[in-house]
């Protein structure tokens, strides 16, 4: 895939990588800003932004994500944060009871 691509632009970053080492290369601090990062289909990321390489790993978190989102087949891919039921203050679940009864 990355060999279809070439990454223009006037700093050339050389040949992009695919999105989980783009990743872990940021994680690990051995990224540049002139970092180019195929995602499929012929497009590509940068760290152009205003948050620079941040920007750039959040963006492809994201677009992991979105990807394996739109992959899963009728099951999510996409665990939950919580391990259990989020706790709630008593008074809110008070004034909840209230106005469920009252519906």
């Amino acid at each position: 895939m990355a060999e279809d691509i070439s990454c223009k632009r006037p700093a050339d970053g050389g040949d992009p990588v695919d999105i989980e080492t783009a990743i872990a290369m940021i994680e690990a601090g051995d990224a540049d800003d002139k970092l180019c990062v195929d995602l499929g289909q012929k497009s590509v990321a940068y760290a152009d932004g205003r948050l620079g390489l941040q920007g750039l790993l959040q963006r492809l978190r994201g677009h992991r994500m979105l990807t394996l989102m739109a992959k899963a087949d009728g099951q999510s891919g996409v665990i939950s944060m919580r391990s259990g039921k989020p706790g709630m203050h008593p008074d809110v679940a008070s004034i909840l009871d209230a106005l469920k009864h009252d519906a």
